[in-house]
């Protein structure tokens, strides 16, 4: 509140961020927190006396703030987040150094901490709601003058004047690239003074936040014991289990938030790279929680005395966790180990600790015996898959951007009737509902965009909102009936109903919810928050009464459908591009977020109960899934043979090789589109919105007249190259460990063909090659 808030020292903060060089001393200071978090990792700083740690943890803290001051114009929420991390960083650091776990109870610990947090929160909402009030600072017109005024020398870092260019007058009777870039500094300049306003409320907000988390962990660690494993309770493994799964539920709610920042990226790009950093600290941050709290061996010991215990813990311990956590560390992986033998060589020159008779530490080397463990192959397959996943989204949300502009031109110049074009709105939202990779939140947004500004000039704007949000929500529940025929034409097929998991247990609990009458919570919160395309197609298949799912779907008109709607309409309204209506916009597309992440936590604990409650009963066997069983016992042997020719220790060089080339290649080109996706100066994929023109100039926000420009040179074509590269060499040495499996398992007139999908995938599946199924199969 201090540094980064109007009430403080923000003016001044963002005056020396715009000095000369500054950014790029920014990235300096980034650089330097890196290095010294690695000298802090090598020397062994939580063995040194406290002097040592104390410096070096104000060092770090320092650094990193500075770093975050410094970027404060190209990423304003950056100061706030580092705020967010160190807080919870000192929180560990209590745990770890002051009140051990040995010495006081999780459940005081972390009420306390919960309490602190929410005093915090209200000291400073009351600092701020005073200095409203004595200041006369309210969220008024004079108010934003004053903080305009404020900041003009962030004006003047962007290169526009607040006085003579911020003005929409003005800038609409100014030629379409230099409005475009003028209207782009303007809203850059007001986020920032915006953020400086409204920091202390963001600030008690995230005081709530971590005083929720410590209240849930302190719930969770209410009564466990401190004894060993091997004694551990019936009474402590239900507090296990409930640890367990309130983690579960907290790292799906930052999943969901993380989800959300794609949701909300076409309305406003600063809103989504900080929910997809808020998400990616906090999941972090849970887990470390929960393994610092609670123990590794400890959980893992006492889940066995529990179904759901251990379907959470097999989660957890899953080739798909491991493959989100390679993904996400990639080049992290080998410099950590790097520096664990730097660290060991430190150690045996000092003696302290006692060091290790290999080249990598005590601790290093049981992190590398657990990782030599592990079904590498497996787990390259799964980075591939979930990068080709995510790079997939990424691309089908830019084209559909780009797509949804150039009709939007069509429409506009097509001067058609506003009842025809509201029809012609409606037959478009429905093409695109049935394609997977298109969020709904892009129909929406179009929705609102076409039919706000063409409803200024004919209907009105009000009139033109609610047809927009008419439209758009016939075309959601139309699109609900042709997704569940598609899901349940497709049902039909055994082999669609294994991929599904409809014998499995969290699949049977999902049901169960589904299955219910009337407006259930948990039923409506799976039908609203989850994908539009997976959600109703899983319905189909399922075999869902169709009155039901469309009147648990229809809460999604006021959570999604309503405020994407008005967020499109506000981009085109005549004073929608700046100032109040700009952050109007945005809080109404963070509202939607967090709405859509809390029903995901909320659905996801909810499964969890099923599964608690009635887990002996949905692992029952059932008559309608006997063909699903005995396709499974079929493929058995193939699936047996796969994991051995799949084995890491059994793989010619050339086949790891090409699995980590494809892997490697797969991951570079994600990270680039990630790290252009966060970054404010784009260097792979161009930003381009609805409103922006594939005809107009690359300054102001077109594209040149061509499609592909999108897509920036050089980096972005590297990174395409990349994914495309790395996908041709998955699939190929797909096909060639497939073919292996046959080989070992058949004689030649017997050999079997898989699909190229089947790596990575425990119950892939078989056909004779050359044939159909047979009558047993299906």
């Amino acid at each position: 509140m201090a540094l980064f808030s109007s009430m403080g020292f923000a003016v001044t903060v963002a005056e020396l961020a715009t000095k000369e060089n500054m950014d790029m001393a920014g990235n300096g200071l980034a650089a330097l927190c890196a290095v010294m978090a690695a000298f802090a990792f090598v020397i062994d700083v939580h063995r040194r006396g406290p002097l040592v740690q104390v410096m070096i943890g104000i060092l770090l803290a320092g650094f990193c703030l500075a770093a975050s001051s410094l970027k404060c114009i190209s990423y304003p929420w950056l100061s706030g987040l580092v705020c967010f991390a160190l807080a919870i960083v000192m929180v560990a650091l209590l745990r770890a150094r002051c009140f051990k776990v040995g010495t006081m109870t999780g459940q005081h610990f972390f009420n306390g901490i919960a309490t602190s947090f929410i005093l915090s929160a209200l000291i400073v909402i009351a600092a701020w709601a005073a200095w409203q009030v004595m200041e006369e600072r309210s969220w008024r017109e004079s108010t934003r003058t004053w903080l305009a005024e404020q900041n003009l020398a962030v004006y003047k870092s962007l290169e526009v004047n607040y006085t003579a260019e911020c003005n929409e007058s003005l800038i609409n009777t100014s030629s379409t690239a230099e409005a475009a870039a003028v209207s782009s500094a303007c809203k850059k300049a007001e986020t920032v003074w915006f953020l400086q306003w409204a920091s202390p409320c963001a600030l008690a907000i995230c005081n709530v936040i971590v005083a929720g988390f410590s209240w849930v962990f302190g719930q969770a660690a209410a009564s466990m014991k401190r004894e060993d494993c091997e004694d551990a309770s019936e009474h402590e493994a239900k507090h296990v289990k409930k640890v367990l799964k309130t983690s579960f539920a907290l790292v799906v709610l930052m999943l969901g938030i993380m989800y959300s920042a794609q949701y909300v990226s076409g309305a406003n790009v600063t809103v989504s790279s900080g929910l997809l950093a808020l998400g990616a600290a906090s999941a972090a941050a849970i887990v470390g929680f929960m393994l610092l709290e609670f123990g590794r061996d400890r959980l893992q010991a006492v889940s066995q005395r529990d179904a759901l215990a251990q379907i959470l813990s097999g989660i957890l311990k899953s080739d798909w966790v491991k493959a989100v956590a390679v993904a996400c560390l990639n080049v992290c992986i080998p410099v950590m180990a790097l520096l664990d033998m730097i660290r060991e060589k430190i150690r045996r020159c000092t003696k302290h600790p006692p060091p290790s008779k290999g080249k990598f530490t005590t601790e290093g080397q049981c992190i590398v015996n657990d990782m030599r463990a592990w079904n590498w192959c497996s787990i390259f397959f799964k980075v591939n898959r979930l990068g080709m996943l995510g790079v997939s989204l990424l691309l089908g949300m830019k084209f559909t951007y780009v797509f949804f502009s150039w009709l939007n031109e069509i429409l506009s110049a097509a001067n058609l009737s506003f009842p025809v074009l509201s029809l012609m709105i409606l037959g478009v939202g429905l093409s695109m509902f049935l394609c997977p990779i298109v969020p709904g939140s892009a129909v929406y947004l179009f929705a609102g965009v076409v039919l706000g500004a063409q409803s200024q000039n004919s209907v009105g704007f009000e009139v033109g909102v609610v047809a927009a949000a008419v439209v758009s929500s016939v075309a959601k529940m139309i699109a609900c009936l042709l997704q569940y025929s598609m899901g349940f034409a497709m049902g039909k097929s055994v082999k669609v109903q294994q991929f599904v998991g409809v014998d499995k247990v969290p699949i049977r609990a999902m049901e169960q919810i589904l299955k219910q009458n009337g407006m259930k919570s948990d039923k409506v919160a799976i039908l609203v928050a989850g994908p539009d395309w997976p959600t109703s197609v899983l319905c189909g298949i399922l075999g869902l009464r169709i009155p039901s799912m469309l009147i648990g779907t229809s809460p999604v008109i006021l959570v999604s459908v309503v405020p994407q709607v008005l967020v499109g309409a506000l981009l085109t309204y005549e004073s929608g591009s700046t100032g109040l209506m700009s952050i109007v916009s945005s809080s109404v597309t963070l509202a939607a977020a967090v709405v859509q992440a809390l029903a995901m936590f909320y659905f996801t604990y909810r499964i969890m109960r099923v599964v608690d409650q009635c887990g002996d009963e949905l692992k029952r066997f059932r008559p309608e899934h006997a063909a699903v069983a005995e396709l499974t016992k079929r493929e058995l042997a193939f699936v047996e043979s796969l994991r051995k020719v799949s084995d890491w220790n059994a793989m010619s060089l050339i086949k790891r090789s090409m699995v980590m080339l494809s892997s490697g290649c797969i991951m570079l080109c994600s990270f680039l589109l990630t790290a252009d996706y966060s970054m404010a100066d784009k260097f792979a994929l161009r930003s381009f919105s609805l409103t922006n023109s594939i005809g107009a100039s690359f300054e102001a926000g077109g594209l040149d007249g061509n499609v592909l420009n999108i897509v920036m040179q050089p980096i972005g074509w590297i990174a395409l190259g990349l994914f495309f590269g790395g996908t041709a060499i998955d699939v190929l040495v797909t096909k060639m460990l497939a073919r292996d499996a046959r080989h070992d398992i058949l004689p030649h007139q017997q050999r079997v063909q898989v699909a190229p999908c089947s790596i990575g995938n425990p119950e892939a599946s078989f056909l004779p090659r050359g044939g159909r199924r047979s009558q047993d199969t299906e």
